[in-house]
């Protein structure tokens, strides 16, 4: 919530003066020697507004127009990535800040090993892994003098399965819908999964998602050997 002072120069009693702020709101202002600490107006939201002034008596009538950046502190931001994906496919990717921004915001994103950031005006991104294993990804939020960061590491892989799971309803009165609370519930769900099936943890993963019902992914990675054979496959079917 910001406000903007605006000192008109060269009024009298006669003149009119109109301002559109520029967020749908218009107000007419007559008599502005008795405003002696200029006009104030309070935005409600972040973003770029064009200010228009119009002043009008009856000599006749002149306009000025500027543009305000509204700005306001990035108190939280949260890094939404997949936890798996497919090596040469492109992966979406997004920044959630709180409180909401609109046109306010520079993006900063680092992939792996990156030297130079890729930079965006918007908060989401697509990107495409080239090696396979564990990628850590990097957004950095600049807003005004501020600049806050969040990262996520996704795996990389030539190709694994996935099968969605529910729960029962009795988990959604538990549900904070918080990224902790999710992260802790994957492990416990991913542990689980692991001593009923048989399947060694590390080739597990799983992934809950915001809102409610409660949803998840399982993730199934392929292991060494047989994510060798697969890419052996697919190169003999490239020969041939």
């Amino acid at each position: 919530m910001l406000c903007h002072p605006m000192y008109p120069q060269g009024e009298s009693p006669s003149t009119s003066i109109q301002l559109d702020f520029g967020d749908g709101i218009k107000i007419t202002y007559s008599n502005l020697s008795r405003t002696d600490d200029g006009i104030k107006h309070i935005y409600r939201m972040t973003g770029i507004y064009r200010v228009i002034a119009t002043a009008e008596n009856s000599l006749g009538s002149d306009s000025s127009t500027l543009f305000l950046h509204i700005t306001s502190p990035v108190d939280r931001v949260y890094l939404s990535a997949p936890i798996v994906a497919i090596r040469e496919k492109a992966t979406n990717l997004t920044a959630v800040v709180w409180p909401s921004h609109t046109r306010t915001l520079t993006f900063f994103w680092w992939f792996e090993n990156s030297s130079e950031p890729i930079i965006t005006l918007d908060g989401s991104i697509s990107h495409m892994f080239l090696r396979e294993g564990k990628n850590r990804v990097t957004v950095q939020v600049a807003s005004g003098s501020t600049v806050l960061e969040d990262s996520k590491v996704i795996t990389v892989k030539e190709f694994f399965r996935s099968l969605l799971l529910s729960f029962s309803p009795a988990l959604d009165e538990h549900n904070p819908d918080i990224p902790e609370w999710r992260e802790d519930i994957s492990r416990v769900v991913r542990r689980a999964l692991s001593q009923i099936s048989g399947v060694p943890e590390n080739q597990l993963m799983v992934s809950l998602y915001p809102g409610l019902p409660t949803t998840a992914e399982l993730f199934i990675l392929p292991d060494e050997q047989m994510s060798s054979e697969h890419k052996k496959r697919s190169e003999d079917a490239l020969d041939t």
